[in-house]
């Protein structure tokens, strides 16, 4: 009598979409905490690495083939997109289009704020015990000296950008939980933030991020919900979001892909910009005349700052994730890209902080590499995910 109520027990619990869910959120999080623990000076070997990534994605192929539910639709927009990624990984050798593939057809129907959820614990968990361990000792905290920007910290991570990309990634996805609930105290944290990500890491662009991703949700907040803005107003600044939000990411991937490509070492107008910037534009144009444009990508060799505080000589590595991806992964998987954003913007463009969270990752990829990484990014799941639906200004917010 026991075996046979606990076999229906059993039974019952895989026949729960729960199951499901729960199989994705402990794949994704194993996965999750293994790509950000390599962004750490945390010692990890290539076989606990392998091995940690092997069963997180195993969980996730099982929430597929059990508990998957799609229809012929998504079934063949699925087998067309893997199919590019195989080919891809054929022609490039990079396995992250196939990684990503699996992650989202996984995440379908997976409620998007659980899986935001278990971002911030993955992520602040680990980034918090880096930055500890870091100033107790226990693992180096890099310093790199610069004759204008004085000492760049790492606090544990390998490098302080990807230092300054983990708080702004954290940032971003607890203000877009937040939602209309941020507060002072909240924007508070965020200039804070800002002023420590620029002032210990030097992460110009991050702290960047962070104080646009601040304004932004803080602007977006008052015209929307404070009765000291016009109802007019309130709808002409939903009205514009919710018809162009979709259209930030691919215009500022034009502009960036655009004046990689007309860089000239010998324009004096170039001179005039940001070094840093400038040298982004000229290694963007050598990887064009090196290595050309193809259809499926191709492997390109970088050579990156990190791991270690030894001066990297033979330097070369394309930051702009609009240029990375599309010499890397090739036209194609570049518009599909494109279009994943298109269509996670379009699918939530009544979700006003979507559309706020899409713009800053989209300002941020211009020059940072991060866009399509599963260790800083979340928010490319949100194309298969459950929807957070928030009503506009004019009413209440309700998620489901």
């Amino acid at each position: 009598m026991k075996e046979k109520q606990l076999k229906r027990r059993v039974q019952e619990k895989i026949a729960d979409p729960q199951c499901g869910d729960d199989l994705f959120l402990i794949g994704y999080a194993m996965y999750l905490a293994t790509t950000v623990w390599v962004t750490t000076m945390f010692p990890m070997t290539k076989m606990v690495q392998a091995l940690c990534m092997l069963i997180s994605l195993i969980c996730i192929a099982i929430k597929i083939f059990l508990y998957g539910k799609y229809s012929m639709k998504k079934v063949l927009i699925l087998v067309v997109t893997g199919l590019y990624c195989v080919v891809g990984l054929y022609r490039n050798h990079y396995v992250y289009p196939l990684i990503w593939f699996v992650l989202i057809a996984g995440s379908d129907q997976v409620p998007f704020e659980k899986i935001l959820k278990v971002y911030l614990l993955i992520v602040g968990a680990i980034v918090f015990l880096a930055f500890a361990a870091s100033m107790l000792g226990v693992i180096p905290n890099l310093q790199y000296e610069t004759s204008t920007r004085g000492i760049r910290n790492s606090f544990g991570i390998i490098y302080p950008t990807d230092c300054g990309a983990h708080v702004f990634f954290w940032m971003l996805t607890f203000f877009y939980l937040k939602g209309k609930n941020l507060r002072g105290v909240h924007y508070l944290f965020g200039l804070i933030t800002t002023w420590a990500v620029y002032h210990f890491c030097n992460a110009r662009i991050d702290a960047g991020s962070i104080l646009m991703t601040t304004s932004l949700f803080g602007l977006g907040n008052f015209i929307s919900y404070d009765s000291k803005c016009s109802r007019r107003i309130k709808r002409i600044w939903e009205r514009l979001w919710e018809r162009l939000g979709g259209m930030v990411m691919p215009l500022l991937a034009f502009v960036s892909i655009l004046f990689t490509y007309l860089y000239s070492d010998g324009n004096p107008l170039w001179a005039k910009m940001d070094s840093t910037l400038l040298a982004r534009f000229r290694l963007g144009k050598q990887a064009f005349e090196e290595y050309g444009l193809k259809l499926f990508g191709q492997k390109i060799p970088m050579n990156g700052n990190g791991g270690t505080v030894e001066w990297i000589e033979d330097y070369f590595f394309l930051d702009c994730s609009y240029v990375n991806i599309l010499l890397t992964w090739g036209l194609i998987l570049f518009l599909s890209v494109m279009i994943l954003f298109i269509y996670s913007c379009t699918k939530n463009r009544k979700d006003l902080y979507f559309q706020y969270a899409i713009a800053a990752i989209a300002v941020n990829s211009m020059i940072a590499h991060h866009l399509m990484d599963v260790a800083y990014n979340p928010f490319v799941l949100a194309i298969a995910a459950g929807v957070i639906m928030r009503a506009s200004g004019l009413g209440k917010n309700r998620i489901k």
